[in-house]
């Protein structure tokens, strides 16, 4: 039997894996030996201390199945339920290369995709003021093009 998922160990593990579906939350603490126990039995365990009220630097999406746990005062880049129509390319210079490979060959990430859309939210969570303020002043543009659109029409 293993030792109970702390609330140290679980605070930790979200932080570390910041947008990530419980079970690959403890996928993640049991690979790396943080953690003992069963998937179901610590993703248990997890959801007994968030629901709580004992993780306290941690926030639950709940907009979504699975749910998505991230560091408090983070916003979530929920997964959409479809694919976008258009989707997104680029190249990415060796030095990305292998950080894709990394985050794939060690089970971070399933897929180079994920590795991408991880690492997206890790610079979203990472730049929360800036993102805001771009965020405030692209719907201000916004509102004021439909502003300039309605005028004389």
């Amino acid at each position: 039997m293993s030792e109970p998922l702390t609330i140290e160990v679980a605070t930790k593990l979200v932080l570390e894996n910041t947008g990530r579906s419980p079970q690959e939350i403890i996928r993640d603490g049991l690979d790396r030996g943080i953690i003992g126990g069963t998937v179901a039995g610590q993703v248990g365990a997890l959801a007994k201390l968030y629901n709580s009220g004992r993780l306290q630097e941690v926030w639950r999406d709940e907009r979504q199945r699975p749910y998505r746990y991230y560091p408090k005062g983070s916003v979530a880049v929920p997964l959409s339920p479809k694919p976008s129509s258009e989707p997104i390319t680029f190249r990415p210079t060796p030095e990305q290369e292998e950080i894709l490979d990394a985050l794939t060959e060690t089970r971070k990430c399933s897929s180079r995709s994920e590795a991408v859309h991880w690492l997206l939210n890790q610079g979203i969570a990472s730049k929360q003021k800036d993102i805001h303020r771009i965020l405030q002043k692209y719907r201000e543009i916004e509102r004021l093009r439909r502003e300039a659109q309605q005028i004389g029409a």
